[in-house]
């Protein structure tokens, strides 16, 4: 399949993943998914505390990823309007 793709493809769809992109979708990453266990576990951790962390987690992921999108949205682009491929 990738072959197929790969000839029928004029460039390739995205820049490669740089360290700091991937950092930082390491950090979305689990940033979401320690989310997702304290909702699960929300009635046991209940507090003022967790409280707090929940929002910030919360703040975290919309900074983190806005700043990702753009981050990757640039790199994509200054990558597809090069007119190079790293592919060939």
């Amino acid at each position: 399949m990738k072959a197929w793709l790969t000839r029928h493809m004029p460039v390739p769809m995205a820049a490669p993943e740089t360290g700091a992109l991937r950092t930082a979708r390491f950090r979305l990453i689990a940033a979401m998914v320690t989310l997702g266990v304290m909702t699960l576990f929300w009635s046991a951790i209940a507090g003022p505390v967790a409280l707090s962390m929940l929002v910030g987690l919360a703040v975290f992921i919309v900074v983190q990823g806005g700043i990702w999108i753009r981050a990757k949205n640039a790199a994509d682009d200054d990558h597809l309007m090069s007119g190079r491929s790293d592919d060939e």
